[in-house]
C-alpha cells in the first residue's frame, strides 16, 4: 500500500502527508485503521523516522490521525475532517483567489486565536513557544529553509486550531491550509518573508501566554495582513 517516496521540490515529510491523504481518499485507509509503527512506515517509504514523525505530527493537527499512546497511530473517526480534505483535493487556487482565500483565513483565524487564548492549556502555550524558539534558532541572517519554513507555518496554525477545541473549525481550517499550501511557496520565496512571520508567531504566543485576548488577535490580524501585501 505504501510506496518509496521520492523527494523533489517539497520535502520528504509533506510527500508522506500527500500518501496518506491520498490513501485515506480512495478508501484505502478507512477511519479506524491502524497505522504501521514509526520504524515500519519508514522502511516502507524510504524515508528517515525524523520525516515519518514529522508527517504523523502534521496529520494530527490536521485532525486526520489520532495518536494513542502506548497503542499507535489511527485513522481518525471525524467525518467532516474527511469530507473537507476530499474536496480540498478537487479546489485549484487561481491568481484571483489568493486575496479571496486570505479574507477568508482573516476571519476564522482571528476567531480561532481568540478562542484559543481562552482554551488553550499552559503546555500547548508552552509546546508553541519551543516551536517558535526552534524555528528562530534555524535562521541565517534573514533566510531559513523554505520546506522547513512551509512545515512550521502549517504546526504552527494547525496547533492554534486544536486549542481552540472546536472539532468544525479545525476540519474546515485543515481542507482550507492544504488549499492554502499550494501557493505558500509563493510567500516562502519572497526574501525575508518566512522569517518575519515567524518573528510574527512569536508576538502572538506571547500575547498567548499572557492571556491577552485582544492582543493575540491584533497580532494574528496583522500578520495575515502582512502576508497579503507581501503577495
Amino acid at each position: 500500500m505504501f510506496v518509496p517516496v521520492v523527494s523533489e521540490n517539497i520535502n520528504r515529510s509533506q510527500r508522506i502527508v500527500a500518501q496518506i491523504r491520498t490513501l485515506i481518499a480512495e478508501g484505502k485507509l478507512k477511519p479506524g485503521d491502524r497505522l504501521p509503527p514509526e520504524r515500519e512506515l519508514a522502511q516502507l517509504m524510504n524515508v528517515s523516522r525524523t520525516s515519518v514523525r514529522e508527517a504523523i505530527q502534521t496529520l494530527a493537527t490536521m485532525g486526520m490521525v489520532t495518536i494513542k499512546k502506548g497503542q499507535g497511530i489511527f485513522i481518525a473517526q471525524n467525518d467532516v475532517c474527511s469530507l473537507m480534505n476530499t474536496l480540498s483535493e478537487f479546489l485549484v487556487v487561481k491568481k484571483d483567489e489568493v486575496k479571496e482565500l486570505l479574507e477568508v483565513r482573516k476571519v476564522l483565524e482571528t476567531q480561532a486565536i481568540a478562542l484559543a487564548v481562552e482554551r488553550a492549556t499552559d503546555e500547548e502555550i508552552q509546546t508553541l513557544r519551543r516551536l517558535v524558539e526552534d524555528a528562530l534558532g534555524r535562521v541565517t541572517g534573514n533566510d531559513i529553509d523554505p520546506a522547513y519554513a512551509r512545515e512550521h507555518d502549517t504546526r504552527f496554525h494547525g496547533l492554534i486550531f486544536n486549542a481552540t477545541r472546536n472539532h468544525i473549525l479545525i476540519a474546515i481550517v485543515s481542507s482550507l491550509y492544504h488549499v492554502y499550501d499550494r501557493m505558500r511557496s509563493r510567500t516562502t520565496a519572497i526574501p525575508g518573508r518566512a522569517v518575519q512571520s515567524i518573528k510574527d508567531h512569536l508576538r502572538i504566543v506571547e500575547a498567548m501566554a499572557r492571556r491577552d485576548r485582544e492582543a493575540a488577535v491584533k497580532a494574528m490580524l496583522e500578520h495575515i495582513e502582512s502576508v497579503d501585501r507581501a503577495l
